[in-house]
């Protein structure tokens, strides 16, 4: 049986700002002007975004926006005292309502955007009841009301209450109208699509019956494919362009107006490319965008859009629509130009050898950035994009640090499993020691790591009669034939088997001291402190992500959480580190806390982090088999682990921190910049004043 709390929205989530006024501010009007573009068209995607999680988000969206919107100003009510009193609704039972309001606009949809997972009201359906009665525009919610109450408040069946494959009963929009697809069928269509040459990121999958399907394409022209229809093994396949054509058409649009204030040819024509892709459904334009945006190096104002990471797909190839735009943090930036300048230096410690590293690391543009509008339901810390493989080693690619994203945090926020006596090194450290951990996981964790691959003409990028496999000692058996890359051959698990290569590569980077000097960290003992506290945040978030952990299906919620949970267990076995754990009097589990030795962690961590990078690291290159039962092994819990212990996370979870984003308006031929107060209020009343 479904445990119901489990599923309640977070109560009480801090609030926090981007704080990106002064960096605004400071633009000139050209600037601003196109930053706002840039800014409405990603938001714009957002559309795209609820459609991709769930078929009922967009309608959940519009009636959230309509149910707090007074009709006379177009905005939020400005008192939502007198909503509720108006409403007859009890003041705990509104302050609930309001709070899953919040968190259902800033993820997108009601379901969790780290962790995949439903959320629903701690209120009860008779509150919306009362809620709708006292509106203006009652008759108008009254129509929505009866299609989404099962959406917001069902818990059954349970998969549902998942993202992931259709086959295993969950929820994913990728594969709309489709609970009967099959993991052979996704796999038979998706050869079909690589033989022709059609990229799956900006693509949906339709199952109709009797071996059809139709592919969705993303764009705001509507018709059949050229290419259409695809056949093969008693499958045949529609491809129709015209999937989300409505927000297409609005991104297209003030994409268009962002080329007026472009300021730059490369920059005005990596825009045009884009249009071009969102209008006709063309990934090869996107990737001609894609080139010209790596060799826009040190623009004042940064941005990227597009269909850009696959987290979402449960088998690894889709991507979800994402947009942002940033002002450069040239000060910040300055210090990360330091660490890509060493870098071809930095990377010759990385395990694996020149064998299986880029035959040429392309210095990318590494900048710090304040975001502007980042629109998704989730903003990371740091991204190391083009995804395009082929694009970051043949024209680079860039590496961006999230400066006001990684710097906002709940100030009470307690640091859940870390021992009383580790308490203080770890406030003071963990700030610090995050940032270079970004940095290290974005540029040389993402940006590392060479695939060896056959072309359609059957040359090999390497020697097969020379190049020696580090693990086998033998030579190299397995490699990537034409067509395939690391997220076709991986699948399911090549987003987190990814982020987990990249995020050992800063564990093992951790007491660089070249590196640690460029964070201002330059004593020995300094140094230290700080891979301590690496290692420390590393298992912190190793034990938390228990959380997204389901014991029944054996699955992970979430890609990165799944990575530092399989890291942790390797550091466990390695005996670097140990749980201490904490039982009442009943022998009932009431804490947990990680403890590292810190003389073994300096004699032996580094070591410890560098032979599971090593296989991490050549089991991609090699496209080696082996790599999906060892990443299921590594990430597999003990079983200790996912009883007590996970409830024992649950207990101590924490509510994740909510972005009130900023709005920019045109006024007057100038873009000027709207601030929102920092609670439930001001989030709601942000994504109202956005208009999406």
């Amino acid at each position: 049986m479904v445990n119901q709390a489990q599923y309640f929205a977070d109560l009480e989530p801090p609030f926090c700002s981007l704080a990106v006024k002064k960096s605004f501010d400071g633009l000139t009007k050209e600037e601003k002007l196109y930053a706002h573009w840039i800014s409405k068209a990603s938001w714009a995607g957002a559309r795209v975004i609820m459609e991709q999680w769930a078929p009922h988000a967009n309608s959940l969206y519009d009636f959230l926006i309509l149910l707090f919107t007074d009709p006379s100003t177009g905005t939020i009510f400005a008192d939502l005292e007198e909503v509720r009193t108006k409403a007859g609704v009890e003041q705990d039972e509104f302050k609930y309502f309001v709070g899953y309001t919040a968190q259902s606009l800033s993820n997108l949809v009601n379901y969790k955007n780290f962790g995949n997972t439903k959320f629903i009201p701690r209120s009860s359906p008779s509150t919306i009841d009362k809620l709708i009665s006292s509106h203006p525009a009652s008759s108008k919610l009254s129509e929505y009301w009866p299609k989404l109450k099962e959406a917001i408040y069902s818990l059954d069946p349970e998969p549902i209450l998942q993202i992931g494959k259709p086959s295993s009963g969950h929820l994913s929009n990728l594969y709309p109208d489709s609970p009967s697809i099959s993991d052979a069928e996704v796999e038979q269509v998706s050869e079909l699509m690589r033989k022709e040459g059609i990229e799956p990121q900006n693509t949906r999958l339709r199952k109709e019956g009797n071996g059809k399907f139709t592919l969705l394409i993303a764009s705001s022209e509507e018709g059949e494919h050229e290419k259409s229809p695809l056949k093969g093994d008693g499958v045949e396949v529609k491809i129709q362009l015209g999937d989300y054509k409505d927000a297409m058409a609005k991104v297209v649009s003030s994409l268009e107006e962002a080329v007026k204030w472009a300021q730059d040819e490369n920059r005005a024509g990596m825009l045009k490319d884009y249009i071009t892709s969102f209008r006709t459904g063309s990934v090869i334009a996107h990737r001609e965008g894609s080139k010209k945006w790596v060799k826009d190096v040190g623009p004042v104002v940064e941005s990227y859009i597009g269909f850009i990471e696959d987290y979402l797909d449960p088998y690894g190839s889709r991507a979800e629509w994402e947009g942002f735009v940033a002002v450069v943090d040239k000060e910040q930036s300055k210090l990360f130009k330091q660490m890509v300048d060493q870098a071809p230096e930095l990377i010759q410690v990385l395990p694996w050898g020149k064998d299986f590293e880029v035959d040429e690391f392309k210095k990318p543009d590494f900048t710090s950035l304040e975001i502007l509008s980042f629109a998704t339901g989730g903003i990371p810390a740091g991204i190391n994009i083009p995804n395009y493989h082929d694009i970051r080693e043949n024209f680079g690619f860039k590496n961006v640090s999230l400066g006001n994203v990684i710097g906002a945090s709940a100030p009470t926020e307690p640091n859940t499993f870390i021992a009383p006596e580790d308490d203080a090194i770890y406030t003071q450290w963990k700030k610090k020691s995050w940032a270079m951990q970004v940095a290290c996981h974005e540029l040389l964790g993402h940006g590392t790591g060479k695939l060896l691959t056959e072309d359609r003409d059957g040359n090999l990028n390497f020697d097969k009669e020379k190049v020696i496999n580090p693990i086998t000692k033998g030579k190299v058996k397995t490699w990537y034939k034409p067509g395939e890359t690391w997220s076709t051959f991986g699948g399911e698990i090549s987003s987190s088997f990814e982020e987990c290569r990249a995020e050992v590569v800063a564990l093992f980077l951790a007491n660089d001291k070249r590196i640690a000097k460029i964070f201002g960290v330059e004593t020995e003992e300094d140094v230290d402190l700080m891979q301590y506290t690496t290692f420390l945040e590393m298992c912190r978030a190793g034990v938390r992500g228990l959380e997204w952990f389901d014991p029944k299906t054996k699955k992970h919620g979430q890609a990165h959480m799944q990575a530092r949970c399989g890291i942790f267990k390797w550091l466990h076995s390695k005996d670097i580190v140990t749980l201490e754990e904490k039982r009442d009097e009943t022998g009932t589990l009431v804490d947990a806390h990680i403890k590292i030795d810190r003389e073994n962690l300096k004699k032996n961590g580094q070591k410890v982090a560098g032979d599971l990078l090593l296989l991490l690291g050549i089991y991609k290159s090699t496209a080696d088999p082996t790599a999906k039962s060892f990443y299921h092994d590594l990430t597999t819990p003990h079983q200790k682990w996912q009883t007590e212990l996970r409830d024992l996370v649950f207990k101590k979870k924490l509510p994740r921190k909510i972005f009130v984003q900023d709005n920019t308006f045109v006024k007057d031929d100038e873009a000027i910049l709207k601030e929102y107060e920092l609670s439930t209020k001001g989030a709601i009343q942000s994504f109202i004043e956005r208009d999406l």
